[in-house]
């Protein structure tokens, strides 16, 4: 029977009474690994979620190239990969043990038992899944927020005027669009019209109109 101390600890267990998470421990199987292990990498396929039952874990995130970033640190209690098991896409980061850790793993496949056999159980285990996907959402909605706030002040966009810009550009905005092309090429002298029609033909871009003609690039 599952340890009543350790599930009220455990969020994807709450409110489930201890004969109940039975149900959905045993159809989990138990999967050990050293400290520095890969528990699975970015871009892998997978359907399974890890409920890790000692150790710690952090995940990453592939910048470019060999640059990875850190994204977060688990540890008992927690649950990883639940978007792959909810979905069955691949892997969106990388995760690797920081420590000897144990893990519980439950498959897609696994729990489909559970919900053809307990929908009741099943339906709770989601909603608690559900609310774990939540929070960690809005985590990252924050980190992004920040990440977008840090970039704004480090590169001094934050005293840009863009009032003022608008408007120092607005007299040239009609040109930006392509259907604004024919009717500055029948504003020009009769002799540039047919080159110029010529050049928007072969796809150049069209920057702005002055009164002596049409700069395109």
């Amino acid at each position: 029977m599952a340890d009543e101390g350790k599930l009220n600890r455990w969020r994807l267990f709450a409110e489930l009474t201890s004969e109940d998470a039975d149900v959905v421990l045993d159809a989990c199987e138990e999967r050990n690994l050293v400290g520095g292990e890969e528990l699975f990498r970015e871009n892998d396929s997978g359907d399974s979620l890890f409920i890790v039952q000692s150790g710690r874990v952090d995940i990453f995130k592939n910048i470019r190239g060999d640059v990875d970033r850190s994204l977060a640190s688990f540890g008992p209690g927690d649950v990883i990969g639940e978007m792959s098991f909810i979905d069955g896409a691949r892997r969106s980061a990388t995760a690797r043990t920081t420590e000897a850790s144990e893990f519980l793993v439950l498959s897609r496949q696994a729990f489909a038992k559970v919900q053809r056999d307990r929908p009741d159980i099943a339906a709770a285990f989601f909603r608690n899944m559900a609310g774990i996907v939540a929070s960690r959402l809005r985590t990252t909605n924050e980190l992004y927020r920040e990440a977008v706030s840090y970039g704004i002040e480090a590169t001094g966009a934050h005293t840009l005027n863009l009032k003022a810009l608008a408007d120092e550009l607005r007299p040239v905005m009609p040109a930006i669009h392509l259907q604004s092309v024919p009717a500055a090429i029948l504003h020009m002298p009769h002799a540039m019209q047919h080159h110029r029609a010529q050049l928007v033909g072969e796809g150049l871009q069209v920057q702005r109109v002055r009164p002596g003609g049409l700069d395109a690039v």
